[in-house]
């Protein structure tokens, strides 16, 4: 009588075939079939790398098993040959990945993080799961995570890649922080903040800005300016270089209201006095706007 083995029970070559079960985004023993267009598909990745619409896994309601091929309702192991289809499982998200990735489920996001659930807490006002050491440290942004990267226009929330989070709060991919950094691109795309502590390229604009001197004609030119990093107005002497905030020292400034003035540095030191004491009507618009945020 002819026998039907077992694929489960054939161990070397099994060994070997589960390293080769999966695609390039995961490692896994099963395969949707997408309710959308019926097809069959390892991942919602490789769905959306072929069609000219996504897929929603958790609209997945039926797997193919990839080791014997039976199609059978979402669950954990196989009905008929019994293989597992993940180490890890998560029918919530319908995710099966073979790979120890420290997966946990949030609650909070909706989806599955990687990474370790003892290393990250939710932020409820943010909406997103964040490192420890970022808890009471961080600024908050209200549901950050849902809008996409301002530098690939790409989703954030449920992205494979790591996002970097500066310091004022918007998010943006890892690699496409590393991209602008590598491009001399410094400045938040978003509200145009530094995206990190810029104390030592101010401090080498100094020295640029003493070895550079301006020409006669222009050494005695003032000009209104805004911070971007402290969102404060102030006046600072003009220079080609740059102009330098008197509060924080960044340079990360532009240009204010108010017309370009010509004069002495006592005049200005006086006039520098009058804005600290709230007598200037652009200071005191600033103050209050700054109160409110």
């Amino acid at each position: 009588m002819e026998t039907t083995s077992n694929p489960i029970n054939d161990t070397p070559e099994l060994e070997e075939l589960e390293k080769l079960i999966g695609c390039s985004h995961y490692r896994r023993k099963s395969k949707f079939v997408t309710p959308c267009c019926k097809k069959v598909y390892t991942c919602r990745f490789c769905h959306d790398e072929n069609e000219d619409h996504v897929l929603n896994r958790k609209e997945v309601v039926e797997l193919e098993c990839a080791l014997c091929g039976n199609r059978q309702e979402v669950k954990k192991t196989c009905d008929k040959c019994g293989a597992m289809f993940g180490s890890y499982t998560c029918l919530e998200c319908n995710l099966f990945d073979d790979e120890d990735k420290k997966q946990f489920h949030c609650d909070g996001c909706g989806i599955c993080r990687i990474g370790g659930a003892d290393r990250f807490f939710h932020c409820q006002k943010c909406n997103m799961c964040l490192p420890l050491q970022l808890k009471g440290e961080h600024k908050c942004v209200e549901n950050v995570s849902h809008a996409n990267c301002p530098v690939c226009l790409e989703d954030i929330h449920t992205s494979r890649i790591p996002c970097h989070i500066p310091p004022c709060g918007h998010l943006l991919h890892r690699n496409c922080f590393d991209q602008m950094i590598s491009a001399g691109l410094f400045a938040c795309p978003i509200c145009q903040t530094s995206l990190m502590n810029m104390e030592k390229m101010w401090k080498y604009w100094d020295i640029e800005v003493e070895n550079t001197p301006m020409p006669v004609e222009y050494r005695s030119y003032y000009v209104p300016i805004l911070c971007r990093d402290c969102h404060k107005e102030s006046t600072a002497k003009f220079h080609v270089v740059g102009c330098k905030c008197k509060y924080c020292g960044s340079y990360n400034t532009c240009r204010g209201n108010g017309p370009v003035i010509r004069g002495f540095e006592d005049n200005m030191e006086n006039m520098t006095l009058n804005e600290d004491r709230g007598e200037s009507s652009t200071g005191r618009n600033q103050e209050n706007s700054s109160e409110g945020n």
